[in-house]
């Protein structure tokens, strides 16, 4: 058995505006400022750490950061809802939805997320792209803000959902930063990322991922890369 842990943003797809739109409303709403937003780098963090990062930059004490998270990924997801239906700039990267048919499709192979994205957020940008049913579980940015600690929850949903300890050399992490390669070496697992993020290629490759494809449209390619 083979699992295969994928990220979701710059990973699966790219959704345009609505989420950095719904992410100053809602740290306008539960902070009185959006901070400097527009400079933050969101790749690879999970929600809870730009919500902190964000702040930070912004000067806000610890404790108010830290005691009002919840409430500010919670007005997030409200208003992500919305500005989904108003922004129309998401799109499916290419070959996505054909890969994730073929490893549904195999007995050998179980698929979940392992994301930044607050459970909620992710189901809303899945669901856009009717792509849920192709994850039988996943670790999320409210499991943990870590994304490293997160890996390891991923492995011990996974373990419950198989009744059997898995390893990390079972296991393909699935991303387009480096921070998805930290996140694989936590539990010791096989790192994978695909050149569709934001992340120059210089960066990445200077994070050692054991492979690096340029997109999932050769599904050849992506199979060999996930399932060595």
């Amino acid at each position: 058995m083979r699992l295969v842990l994928f990220d979701i943003d710059g990973t699966l797809l790219r959704e345009g505006l609505a989420p950095k739109l719904a992410f100053a409303r809602a740290l306008r709403e539960t902070y009185d400022t959006a901070g400097p937003l527009g400079a933050f780098k969101f790749a690879g963090m999970t929600d809870p750490e730009c919500v902190v990062g964000i702040m930070r930059l912004a000067g806000l004490p610890e404790d108010v950061i830290h005691e009002r998270v919840d409430e500010c990924l919670r007005r997030y997801v409200e208003h992500l809802a919305v500005e989904m239906r108003n922004h129309d700039g998401a799109r499916l990267f290419p070959g996505v939805r054909e890969l994730l048919e073929q490893l549904s499709r195999r007995d050998d192979v179980l698929v979940g997320l392992l994301t930044g994205n607050i459970s909620r957020g992710a189901q809303l940008k899945l669901g856009r792209f009717r792509l849920e049913s192709y994850f039988r579980f996943g670790a999320f940015g409210d499991d943990h803000h870590d994304r490293r600690v997160l890996a390891k929850i991923a492995l011990t949903k996974a373990e419950s959902l198989l009744g059997r300890p898995i390893a990390g050399e079972e296991t393909t992490v699935v991303g387009d930063t480096p921070r998805d390669v930290w996140c694989a070496r936590a539990i010791g697992a096989r790192a994978v990322i695909v050149a569709t993020g934001q992340v120059s290629r210089d960066e990445i490759l200077a994070s050692e991922p054991d492979a690096l494809l340029e997109s999932f449209e050769d599904h050849g390619a992506a199979l060999s890369a996930l399932l060595p």
